[in-house]
C-alpha cells in the first residue's frame, strides 16, 4: 500500500498516517496520539477507533498487517480511499469487538467475507459505493447474524440481486437501512416499515423491487421514505398522514395510482416531497400547513389544477416548485407571488390558460422559468425584475402579438431563452445583444420581420441560435462568423434570398447543424476546402437552396447524422465520393425532389453502414431498386423509373418500417418474402407498378401494418384469407387491379380498418352480412366499391353498423401512421400520410392527404337493385355519396335530406322515378347533384344550393322541369321550395394552414374541401433530434 494524492475524493482529505512515527523508546501507548487513532484510556495502548477515511490510501491490503492484530477496535473508518478494486481481507473478522465498520467508496471488489457476517457486535455497516458481491445466502447471513445489535446498514450499490429477507424485520434496533441500486427484486416485506426504531428507509434505483404502501402506525419514527424508481405500486394510503416524523417523502418514478390523501397535509415536518412521474391524479390537497417544505415535485402525474390556489403562495421556504406534466388546465394563481424564495419554477407542459400574473415579478430569486407548452394568453408581464434569470423559457403559447421587450435585454444572466412559436412579430432589436451570457436563443416559429441584424463579436458564448419558421428577408449579415463557439443555427422557411456564400457557414469550427431549407437563396459553394478548414456537421438541412451538385465540402464530412438536399436541382448521378461521406455515422439521407438518375457507384448496396432513413423519391432514377444496408427503418424511392423485380434482399431489413416503391415500373410478383417484416413494416406501398401474379396468403399474426397499397397494378386471383390478421391496418386500398372474388366480409374484424377501396377490380355477388359475425368495420370512414359487379340490394345492414361515418370527430385531423425511430441519442419522427384517388364531384381527385372528418362512400357502376333503403340517413356525416350507374329503382327518398353535411351526392344512371323531394334543399353544403338519366318527374326543388347547379345535373329525365332546365313547369308556384334555415352553426373545425383548399361553390354555403399535392413523409424532428444541443 502507499501514498496517491487521487486515491481521495474530498476536497479536504489529506494522509493521516504521513504524520505517523514510531519511536521504539516510547512506550506503545505513544500511538494513541496519531492522526485518526484513539485509545481506551491515555496508557493502555488498546486502540479502539482507526479512522484513514480520506487518507490517500492506494493498492490493497496486506492480509499480514497489524491493523487486525488491534483486537480491541471498536470503530474501522477506511472510507474515500483506493484499494485498487481488491478483494476486503477476511482476517477482518479477528476484529470481533467491532460496532462501526466503514468501507464505503474505497473501491474494493469480489465478494464480501462471510467473516463479516460474524462480527456479532456490529452497530453500523456501510459497504456503499464498492463493486462487491453479497448475493445468494451472503445478504441474508449478514442480516441474521447481525439482526440483535443492528443500527445502521448502508450497502448501496452492491450487488445483492436477491429478494429482501424476511428477517429484516427482526432487526428491532435498526434506524437506517439504505439499499440503493443493489438488484433487489420481489415483494418487499411490509413489516419493514413497521420497525420501531427506524428513521431511514431507502432502496431507490432497484427496479425489480414491488411492494405497496402499508397502514402507517401513529407511533412511527419515519423521517426519510425513499422509494424512488421501484416498482412500489397501489395507492398512497390516508394512513401516509401518521408519519409526523417525516422530514422526506421520495417516491419518484413509481408506479401509484389514484389520489393523493389530504392527511399528506399533516406532514408538517417534510422538506422534501417528490412524487415525479406516477399516475397519480385529481387535485392536488392542501399542502398549506407544510411551512418547511423546501423542494416539492409533482411532474409527470395527471393532476388537475382546481385548488392550486388554496396552497400556492403559503410554502414560505418553498425553493423549488415542478408541476410540469400535468392536465392542470387553471389560471396561475396570482398568490404565487408569495413564494419569494422560489429558485426554480416549472409550469411546462400543462392546459394552463389565462394571462401570467404580474405577481410573478416578485419573484426575484429565480433562476428557472419554465412556462412552455401551455396555452397561455394575453400579454406577458414585465420580468425586468428577475434579474437572477438564468434560464427562460416559454415556447408554444398564445399570447397576444407582442415584441421582444427591451426588458428582456436587462436579464444579463440568462444562458437559455426559448421563445419558439410564442406569437412574436416585428423586427429583432439590438437590444438583444446585450445578453453576453447567452448560450442558446431560440426564437422560430414566429411572425419577426425585417432582416437580421449584424452580430456583435460579445456574444462568444452563444452555441445555439434559432431564428427559423419566421418572415425574414434579406440577406444573411457577413458578421455571423463572430459566433464563433456556434454549433447550431435555424434559418429555415423565412425569405432570406439572394446568393449565400456557404463560406459564412463552413468558417463557424463549432458548427454541427445548419437548417438553411425553404428559403429563396441560392447557396453558392467554392471548391478549396480541405478537412482541416472544416467544421464537422452532424446536420445538415439545405432544401430547396438551388444546389445543381452535391456541394464539393460534403467529401470532407465524416460525422454526419442527417443529411437533406431535397427541392433542389442536382440532376445526374450520385457522385462515387459520397460514398464515402460519413460512411460510418450517416443515417438520414433525403434526397427526394430532384432529377438524380442514379449512383456512379455501381455496387447494388448502398455505403452507408448505419442509414436508417432513405428518401429518393420523385426524382429519374432508373434500373433496379436501390437496396440499403440492414439497418434501414425508412425506404423511399416512389415516383422514379425503376424497374425489374423487388429484390428478396429487401426481406432482410429486419426493421423496416417504411417501404414506398409507388409509381415505378416494377414487374414480377408481391414478393411473399415481405411477411418476414411483420415485426416492423408498417407501411407497404406498391402502387402504380405492373406487378401480377396473386397477393401472397403470408399475412400473420403479430403484423403491425398499418397501411397496405397495391392498387393500380395487375394483380388478379382472390383476396387472401390472411388479410385478416393484420390487425392494426387502417388503410387498404387494392383499387384497379384484376382481383376476382366475393366482397370480403371477413375484413370487418379489422377494429381499426378507416379505409378500404376495392374498386375496378371484378368483385361480384351479393354484399351480405354472415349471420354469425360481429364483423361490421366499426371504424371505416371511407368505403369505394366501384366499377365491379357487385349485385342484389345496397348493403343496408352495413349501413345501421358503419359507427364511424355516424360520429363527428371533434379536431379534424389527417389520416397517418405515425413513424418513431429512437437509437441512443439519435430521434426521428414523422408521418407518412395515408393517399388515395376517387371520384368526387365527378373528377377523378388525388387526395395525397386524408381528412378524417371525410366520410365517403361510393358504390357506383356495379348492379346494385332495390330500393335506397333508409338506413342510408344513418350515416349523418357522409360527405360524399355515390350511387350512381347502377339499377336503383322507386323514389328518391325524403330522408335523404338528412344527410345534411353532404358534399357531394351522384344518383345519375339508375331507374329511379318520382319527384325530387323538397327536403334536399336541407343539404347546405351540397356542391354536386347529379340525377341524371333516371326516370324522374315534376319539379326541380329551387333555393339555396340549388340555385347554383347546372342543367347537366338533370340531362335524360324527361318529364323534370323548372330551372335550370329549358323546360318550364306548368305551375310555377309548385316549384318553390319549403323554408328552410340555414345552420349558422355548421361550422367544422379544420386544420389551418397550407395543406387545405377550400373553395365555395356558387353563392350558397356548398363547401368543397381539397387537398394540395405534399409529401408523403412530414418530418418533424426539431424538438427531438437535437436534444442534444438545445438544453
Amino acid at each position: 500500500m502507499s501514498i496517491n494524492i487521487s486515491a481521495s475524493s474530498d476536497p479536504i482529505s489529506f494522509s493521516k498516517i504521513a504524520s505517523w512515527k514510531h519511536n521504539r523508546s516510547e512506550s506503545k501507548s505513544y500511538c494513541c496520539l496519531w492522526d485518526g487513532v484513539e485509545c481506551i484510556g491515555k496508557n493502555s495502548g488498546h486502540v479502539i477507533v482507526l479512522d484513514l477515511s480520506s487518507s490517500f490510501l492506494y493498492g490493497p491490503i496486506n492480509s499480514a498487517t497489524s491493523l487486525f492484530s488491534l483486537i480491541h477496535l471498536r470503530r474501522l473508518n477506511l472510507a474515500d480511499n483506493d484499494f485498487r478494486f481488491s478483494q476486503i481481507p477476511s482476517r477482518i473478522g479477528r476484529l470481533s469487538q467491532l460496532a462501526y465498520l466503514n468501507l464505503s467508496y474505497s473501491l474494493f471488489s469480489g465478494h464480501v467475507p462471510k467473516e463479516i457476517s460474524q462480527l456479532r457486535q456490529l452497530v453500523s455497516l456501510d459497504l456503499t459505493g464498492n463493486p462487491l458481491n453479497l448475493q445468494g445466502s451472503g445478504f441474508r447471513n449478514l442480516v441474521q447474524n447481525t439482526a440483535q445489535n443492528l443500527r445502521e446498514l448502508f450497502v448501496s450499490e452492491v450487488n445483492i440481486d436477491s429478494q429482501v429477507p424476511d428477517i429484516l424485520a427482526n432487526s428491532s434496533s435498526l434506524r437506517s437501512l439504505v439499499l440503493r441500486d443493489c438488484g433487489l427484486h420481489g415483494e418487499f416485506p411490509t413489516s419493514i416499515f413497521h420497525l420501531p426504531k427506524l428513521e431511514l428507509l431507502d432502496v431507490e434505483g432497484n427496479a425489480g423491487l414491488t411492494g405497496y404502501l402499508p397502514k402507517f402506525h401513529n407511533d412511527s419514527q419515519l423521517k426519510h421514505l425513499i422509494l424512488a424508481e421501484t416498482n412500489f405500486h397501489g395507492k398512497v394510503p390516508p394512513s401516509i398522514g401518521n408519519l409526523v416524523h417525516l422530514e422526506r417523502l421520495d417516491v419518484s418514478s413509481c408506479s401509484f395510482l389514484g389520489t393523493l390523501p389530504g392527511s399528506v397535509g399533516n406532514l408538517t415536518q417534510l422538506t422534501l416531497l417528490n412524487l415525479y412521474n406516477n399516475s397519480l391524479l385529481g387535485q392536488i390537497p392542501s399542502l398549506a400547513s407544510l411551512s418547511k417544505l423546501s423542494y416539492l415535485q409533482l411532474s409527470f402525474n395527471q393532476f388537475d389544477g382546481r385548488n392550486l390556489s388554496d396552497w400556492l403562495g403559503k410554502l414560505p421556504k418553498l425553493s423549488l416548485l415542478d408541476l410540469r406534466v400535468n392536465n392542470l388546465s387553471c389560471e396561475i394563481p396570482s398568490s404565487i407571488g408569495n413564494q419569494t424564495q422560489l429558485t426554480k419554477l416549472y409550469l411546462n407542459y400543462n392546459s394552463m390558460v389565462g394571462q401570467i400574473p404580474s405577481s410573478i415579478m416578485n419573484l426575484t430569486h429565480l433562476t428557472h422559468l419554465s412556462l412552455d407548452y401551455n396555452e397561455f394568453t394575453g400579454f406577458l408581464p414585465s420580468l425586468e425584475s428577475l434579474s437572477n434569470l438564468t434560464d427562460l423559457f416559454l415556447n408554444d403559447n398564445n399570447f397576444d402579438r407582442w415584441k421582444l421587450p427591451d426588458w428582456l435585454g436587462k436579464l444579463n444572466k440568462l444562458t437559455y431563452l426559448q421563445l419558439n412559436a410564442v406569437n412574436l412579430s416585428g423586427e429583432i432589436p439590438s437590444s438583444i445583444f446585450n445578453l453576453t451570457e447567452i448560450g442558446e436563443l431560440h426564437l422560430s416559429s414566429n411572425q419577426i420581420e425585417g432582416r437580421i441584424p449584424p452580430v456583435p463579436s460579445t456574444m462568444t458564448k452563444l452555441t445555439a441560435l434559432g431564428l427559423g419558421q419566421n418572415q425574414l428577408k434579406g440577406p444573411i449579415p457577413s458578421s455571423l462568423p463572430n459566433l464563433k463557439n456556434l454549433e447550431i443555427i435555424f434559418l429555415d422557411d423565412n425569405n432570406i434570398s439572394g446568393t449565400v456564400e456557404a463560406d459564412i457557414f463552413l468558417s463557424l469550427k463549432k458548427l454541427k447543424a445548419l437548417f438553411l431549407g425553404g428559403n429563396r437563396i441560392t447557396l453558392s459553394v467554392i471548391s478549396n476546402h480541405t478537412t482541416n478548414t472544416l467544421p464537422k456537421f452532424e446536420i445538415l438541412r439545405l432544401e430547396s437552396c438551388n444546389l445543381r451538385v452535391f456541394p464539393d465540402f460534403l467529401r470532407y464530412q465524416d460525422q454526419l447524422l442527417d443529411l437533406y438536399l431535397d427541392g433542389n436541382k442536382i440532376d445526374g448521378l450520385i457522385p462515387e465520393w459520397m460514398g464515402n461521406t460519413s460512411k460510418e455515422t450517416l443515417q438520414t439521407l433525403s434526397l427526394s425532389k430532384n432529377s438524380i438518375r442514379g449512383f456512379e457507384q455501381h455496387s447494388p448496396l448502398l455505403p452507408w453502414v448505419g442509414l436508417l432513413v432513405l428518401d429518393l423519391s420523385h426524382n429519374m432514377l432508373q434500373g433496379s431498386i436501390p437496396v440499403p444496408p440492414p439497418t434501414t427503418m425508412n425506404l423511399l424511392v416512389s415516383n422514379n423509373k425503376l424497374t425489374g423485380e423487388i429484390p428478396p434482399s429487401i426481406c432482410d431489413l429486419q426493421s423496416l418500417q417504411v417501404l414506398d416503391l409507388s409509381f415505378n415500373n416494377i414487374t414480377g410478383s408481391v414478393t411473399p418474402c415481405l411477411e418476414k417484416l411483420k415485426d416492423s413494416l408498417l407501411v407497404l406501398n406498391l402502387r402504380g407498378n405492373t406487378l401480377r401474379g396473386t397477393i401472397p396468403n403470408t399475412f400473420t399474426n403479430g403484423s403491425k401494418l398499418l397501411m397496405i397499397n397495391f392498387s393500380e397494378n395487375q394483380l388478379e386471383g382472390r383476396l387472401p384469407r390472411s388479410l385478416e390478421n393484420c390487425a392494426s391496418l387502417q388503410i387498404l386500398d387494392l383499387g384497379n387491379n384484376h382481383i376476382e372474388d366475393t366482397f370480403p366480409f371477413w375484413l370487418g374484424e379489422l377494429s381499426e380498418l378507416q379505409v378500404l377501396i376495392l374498386k375496378s377490380n371484378k368483385f361480384h355477388g351479393a354484399i351480405r352480412v354472415p349471420r354469425k359475425t360481429n364483423s361490421m368495420f366499426p371504424k371505416l370512414r371511407i368505403i369505394d366499391l366501384s366499377y365491379n359487379s357487385f349485385s342484389g340490394d345496397l348493403p343496408h345492414q352495413y349501413f345501421q353498423e358503419w359507427s364511424a361515418m355516424k360520429e363527428m370527430e371533434s379536431d379534424a385531423a389527417y389520416m397517418q401512421a405515425r413513424i418513431d425511430i429512437w437509437q441512443d441519442n439519435y430521434g426521428w419522427i414523422g408521418n407518412y400520410s395515408y393517399s388515395m384517388k376517387l371520384i368526387n364531384k365527378g373528377v377523378n381527385m388525388e387526395y395525397e392527404k386524408i381528412i378524417d372528418i371525410f366520410i365517403a362512400v361510393d358504390l357506383s357502376s356495379n348492379k346494385f337493385g332495390g330500393k335506397i333503403p333508409e338506413s342510408i340517413q344513418s350515416l349523418s356525416c357522409l360527405r360524399l355519396l355515390n350511387l350512381s350507374n347502377n339499377e336503383l329503382s322507386g323514389v328518391i327518398p325524403s330522408f335523404m335530406g338528412n344527410l345534411t353535411l353532404l358534399e357531394s351526392l351522384d344518383l345519375s344512371r339508375n331507374n329511379l322515378s318520382g319527384k325530387m323531394p323538397g327536403e334536399l334543399t336541407q343539404l347546405n353544403f351540397l356542391a354536386l347533384l347529379n340525377v341524371s338519366y333516371n326516370n324522374l318527374t315534376g319539379h326541380i326543388p329551387q333555393g339555396t344550393q340549388f340555385n347554383t347547379f347546372p342543367n347537366t345535373s338533370y340531362l335524360g329525365n324527361l318529364a323534370l322541369c323548372g330551372d335550370p332546365l329549358s323546360k318550364k313547369c306548368e305551375n310555377s308556384e309548385a316549384s318553390k321550395p319549403p323554408a328552410v334555415s340555414l345552420h349558422e352553426d355548421a361550422e367544422l373545425d379544420f386544420p389551418s394552414g397550407v395543406d387545405w383548399l377550400v373553395i365555395l361553390s356558387g353563392v350558397g354555403c356548398g363547401l368543397v374541401i381539397g387537398l394540395l399535392f405534399g409529401n408523403h413523409l412530414t418530418k418533424r424532428f426539431y424538438k427531438c433530434v437535437i436534444k442534444r444541443f438545445i438544453k
